[in-house]
């Protein structure tokens, strides 16, 4: 059968292309610019690593500052931090009742001893009590928070006393561990050795403006300028009801918002208010990367750099997030193990091309501004990928070239106008999927017309490399196509920071499947339909329905849902399909001899399928083997168009990906056809054995 081209689909195709390629190119542009990364410590986890090894604070803050650590997070201090600090006086009710505390406290009336209960007294500098003492009374009310001394000044705070653990991180915590503001003290040290300041606020209850703005003049009395906001806890500062004020300061004192990447390396943690901060900041927001705290310690530090190693190119990560490791290695000091750790990391980065700093933003110009292409280049790829459906539709049921063009009317008028209203989010995520799942398999068929051309099965295996080699990079070409129109109409910042995702990650790798088979099938008549006859069809598929089951029926079919399984499970994030460990060492080689690490189901299972199924067509295999092996070679073609789908993946380095995949999947697939050559005689001579 011979295929039938719309040149006017085509052309709208080619005009769609044109477009999504300006997008991509105006996409590499932004992310060029924004490649500036930031390397970010705890200050509190410093001092721990400075008391452990009993060194002077500031020698270790300057120790990891010349090691490349340039910001440092400052998160909200507490009662038995500053006590422990020696910043503030504090005493139980229990220990005043138990002559335990400070002789300060004697001084308190005895009418005024609550076992529940805090009691504060300055310690050197007067500004810090006011400063708690203010944040007390924000915090808890001025029933519960009472100066019960005036001479000296005593005051104390009704409460729970009990120490929490650090990992009951659902309980209630007691006023000793209670937030408290940002320590301004802490700010002006840090700020004096040179480090950026990222703080970390916790939300109030019942938030207002008096309580947000409280935290922007604590800012402003240590002099210092905090140059990023990065929420902290369950819920950002300002939940729920002033998320739009604090996005107001935060944007008057031009400070970026830190979104944490959630630990399975999508979207960001569940934090209540971090995306309705992000808009109204106007996404100017970095993203970060850490090491979650309690597998940081079942790894070793190898492992750990070579996560940090591809995290910045990969995911667009803006803020390296350094935890500490607290166990000595290659019998090195803890501290000296640490200072490595941190090189080792900032020499990774800059290796990579980027620079150490600020964390960059994703900006249209210049003068931050987040990134939105025009409405209208999106409706040039609106109407590509329609036409590629129609297309596909025409090649799988002859429609004639009146039907072709009203479904382009209605479907494109439809997808054009749904998409000028709102975001057009929805339609945008749809046309995604329908540009994955549908070039890759034109492409695929496009590959057929070459097919149907070979009439000769005398073909030498030499012959066949050829054709492999230039047919599947025909195909990786127009496949290509589908992945430009998915990447442009995705295109924005939202997009880039993973606030919005592609969704359909596992539609994409099955669909194509399912849509070559239908169209295989329909080409070539495998069911024996002549000319559409719906009624024989019919007939057959209930004879195949009547079909009785046996042992290897349902052996085959455990097979096939097994090999499902594993392949769907593998895609996404959260499949649950473990990973063997001689693919882990298979990836980290590629990762060091290669750009970008191909994907294991392009060079492994996709292109290997591709020479397997060239040498069935030229060797004039069965079409049901030809059928099969097609099926599983646009698993290739499927799976470098998905690599699209992460946006927030570089749009340079998801090109070089196919390309790399392209490199070594014909390594396997010359392979392949060089040992299946080597024993058809084989199988042949065992063939006229069986059948003597």
């Amino acid at each position: 059968m011979k295929s039938r081209y719309n040149p006017i689909l085509i052309a709208i195709i080619l005009l769609g292309f044109v477009v999504a390629m300006m997008l991509n190119v105006t996409r590499h542009q932004v992310e060029q610019k924004n490649n500036t990364v930031e390397m970010a410590m705890e200050y509190e986890n410093l001092l721990r690593l400075a008391a452990l090894e009993g060194l002077p604070e500031e020698k270790v803050l300057k120790d990891f500052k010349a090691a490349g650590i340039n910001s440092l997070m400052i998160f909200d201090t507490t009662l038995r931090r500053l006590s422990y600090k020696g910043d503030l006086l504090v005493a139980t009710g229990e220990e005043l009742r138990d002559k335990k505390a400070a002789e300060v406290f004697a001084n308190v009336p005895a009418d005024k001893i609550d076992k529940d209960a805090a009691f504060i007294s300055p310690a050197q500098d007067e500004n810090i009590y006011n400063d708690i003492v203010d944040d007390l009374r924000l915090r808890y009310g001025t029933e519960r928070v009472e100066e019960v001394c005036a001479s000296p000044k005593i005051t104390r705070v009704l409460g729970s006393t009990a120490i929490i653990p650090d990992d009951k991180y659902d309980e209630p915590l007691g006023v000793l561990q209670a937030p408290l503001g940002l320590p301004a003290q802490d700010m002006k040290k840090v700020s004096a050795l040179g480090f950026n300041i990222i703080v970390r606020p916790q939300n109030y209850i019942n938030p207002t403006r008096e309580k947000i703005d409280a935290v922007f003049n604590r800012i402003e009395k240590s002099g210092v300028k905090v140059h990023a906001f990065m929420p902290c806890g369950k819920e950002s500062l300002g939940y729920p009801s002033q998320i739009g004020y604090l996005g107001q300061k935060l944007n008057e004192k031009k400070m970026t918002v830190i979104g944490l990447e959630h630990y399975t390396q999508l979207q960001f943690a569940k934090i209540d208010g971090s995306i309705p901060l992000m808009e109204a900041v106007n996404y100017k927001v970095a993203r970060s990367y850490v090491i979650d705290g309690l597998e940081q310690k079942k790894i070793s530090v190898g492992t750990a750099l070579h996560r940090w190693a591809l995290t910045d190119e990969e995911r667009n990560i803006r803020v390296n997030y350094v935890r500490p490791f607290y166990l000595p290695v290659d019998g090195k000091p803890l501290v000296e193990t640490n200072l490595q750790y941190v090189r080792d990391i900032v020499q990774n980065v800059k290796a990579r091309g980027y620079e150490i700093g600020e964390a960059g933003v994703f900006s249209a110009s210049d003068d931050y501004a987040p990134y939105f292409p025009s409405k209208i280049k999106f409706i040039f790829i609106a109407l590509a990928v329609v036409a590629g459906g129609v297309l596909y539709l025409s090649l799988l049921l002859d429609l004639s070239r009146k039907v072709e063009f009203g479904l382009l009317l209605v479907l494109g008028i439809g997808a054009c106008a749904l998409l000028m209203l709102g975001r057009g989010l929805l339609t945008r995520q749809l046309l995604a999927l329908g540009a994955a799942v549908i070039f890759p398999v034109l492409s695929m068929n496009f590959i057929f017309d070459i097919w149907d051309k070979n009439e000769t099965s005398d073909n030498s295996c030499l012959k066949i490399i050829f054709n492999g080699l230039w047919q599947l990079a025909l195909a990786i070409a127009l496949s290509l196509v589908g992945a430009s129109f998915l990447s442009g109409i995705l295109t924005d910042s939202r997009f880039l920071l993973e606030i919005d995702i592609y969704r359909g990650v596992k539609l994409t790798f099955i669909l194509p499947i399912i849509l070559v088979a239908m169209l295989f099938i329909k080409r070539y008549d495998l069911l024996n339909v002549k000319d559409g006859n719906l009624g024989l069809l019919a007939t057959r598929l209930n004879s195949l329905l009547d079909t009785g089951l046996t042992f290897k029926h349902v052996a085959a079919l455990f097979v096939l849902l097994f090999i499902a399984y594993y392949f769907v499970g593998r895609s996404g994030h959260t499949g649950g399909v473990p990973v063997p460990a001689i693919e882990l060492k298979m990836r980290a080689f590629l990762e060091q001899v290669m750009y970008a690490r191909p994907r294991e189901k392009e060079f492994m299972v996709g292109h290997p399928m591709f020479f397997m199924a060239v040498m069935s067509v030229y060797k004039r295999a069965p079409k049901f083997c030809q059928f099969v092996l097609v099926c599983a070679a646009v698993i290739g073609q499927g799976s470098l168009v998905q690599t699209f789908c992460h946006m927030r993946t570089p749009v340079i380095m998801s090109f070089v990906r196919a390309l790399d995949g392209y490199v070594v999947g014909i390594i396997f697939g010359i392979v392949g056809v060089i040992v299946m050559s080597m024993l058809l005689p084989l199988f042949g001579k065992l063939k006229r054995r069986y059948l003597d």
